[in-house]
């Protein structure tokens, strides 16, 4: 008569071991949090995450909590009220329901621990954040981007006399738009604006993103289509020119590793509106999508070793100058932003060389 309470006691350790884990986790989330959170215009995930839980890293326990309301992590919009850890009881259903039945103690925690670590490798931050591979410059063929659309002007009517307003638009403005050629620029769609910056022989002219721009009205009836100013990346006034949003390269989330290949090239051209280049400033070179280069790859710009000039002086070494993370990358070229610095001597005609490679 013993053997069946026996048989019933090893499923239910077997249930209290598995639930143990939750459990512990629950007691890891710290009391001061509050149940929600209002998002504010500024508002990421990143974020939030960093402020309530301490760690950036940890902005997809913050996703999974509000998946009925955010349908792409990029983008939370001002008065979401989002579900923050320690106050979603959803949370531990979710990982409870992970185990599956099969015939016995021992399977049972196999599959379980399987699917957790899909799970993990599902939520693993992209190396490079969309934000910045959106916002940089690139270089593409020398009459620009192929069948541009346009900015109007803002549809909204403006209080003082004056018909539209043309110039100065801002995050969550509301422009009339024509679509670029072969765009039917359906609700939700998104779309960057740009300007133009130089064009420099035997490498293209260079794009310079201004705004990202959604799709809040699609075009009917041979009317404009309406958009929102998402994100300003740099001033942007009416007849700004508009193209697809491409994230082509983009969401890898792997880590780049040390490459030897000698091969270098030089600058050929800065971005950004000030005098002296720093941090965060963006260098454009001529390795370009062919030659194997990939958002996330590392560089470094340096000035080469300068030989021995007999009975004047001798060898000078190499200099290093800064590091960079290739941000964007095209058939003309790759843009990488600067992230650390050596010395001051960042010009176009330096040297750049690969020295790690994404996977």
């Amino acid at each position: 008569m013993n053997i069946p309470r026996l048989g019933w006691s090893i499923p239910a350790a077997a249930l209290l071991c598995l639930a143990a884990p939750v459990a512990g986790r629950a007691q890891d989330v710290r009391a001061d949090i509050p149940a929600s959170h209002t998002v504010k215009r500024g508002d990421t995930l990143w974020d939030l995450a960093r402020a309530y839980l301490g760690d950036s890293y940890l902005w997809p326990t913050i996703y999974r909590l509000n998946t009925d309301q955010i349908e792409d992590p990029h983008w939370i919009y001002p008065g979401e009220v989002l579900r923050l850890p320690g106050h979603a009881p959803a949370a531990v259903i979710a990982e409870e329901t992970i185990v599956r039945p099969g015939p016995s103690v021992f399977r049972r925690e196999a599959q379980a621990r399987t699917v957790g670590r899909a799970a993990a490798a599902a939520e693993l931050p992209a190396h490079v954040a969309i934000g910045d591979v959106l916002r940089a410059s690139f270089v593409t063929v020398a009459s620009g981007p192929r069948g541009p659309g346009k900015i109007l002007f803002g549809s909204d009517l403006p209080g003082i006399d004056k018909p539209r307003l043309t110039g100065t638009f801002q995050p969550y403005d509301r422009l009339a738009m024509v679509p670029p050629d072969g765009s039917v620029a359906s609700e939700r769609e998104k779309f960057i604006a740009y300007q133009l910056g130089e064009t420099i022989d035997d490498f293209g002219t260079v794009v310079i993103p201004t705004a990202l721009l959604q799709v809040v009205r699609a075009p009917r009836n041979g009317e404009a289509a309406i958009v929102e100013v998402l994100e300003a990346y740099g001033a942007m006034n009416a007849d700004a020119p508009v193209m697809a949003l491409d994230t082509a390269g983009s969401g890898a989330t792997g880590r780049p590793s040390t490459y030897g290949d000698a091969r270098t090239t030089k600058i050929r051209a800065i971005w950004r509106p000030a005098v002296l280049p720093s941090l965060n400033y963006e260098v454009l070179f001529d390795l370009t999508s062919t030659d194997g280069m990939k958002i996330g790859d590392e560089i470094q710009i340096f000035r080469p070793r300068e030989p021995a000039i007999q009975d004047e002086r001798p060898a000078i070494p190499e200099v290093a100058i800064a590091t960079g993370q290739v941000v964007r990358v095209t058939l003309q070229g790759s843009t990488a932003r600067i992230t650390s610095q050596q010395q001051p001597a960042i010009r176009v005609g330096e040297s750049v060389r690969l020295t790690a490679r994404m996977p």
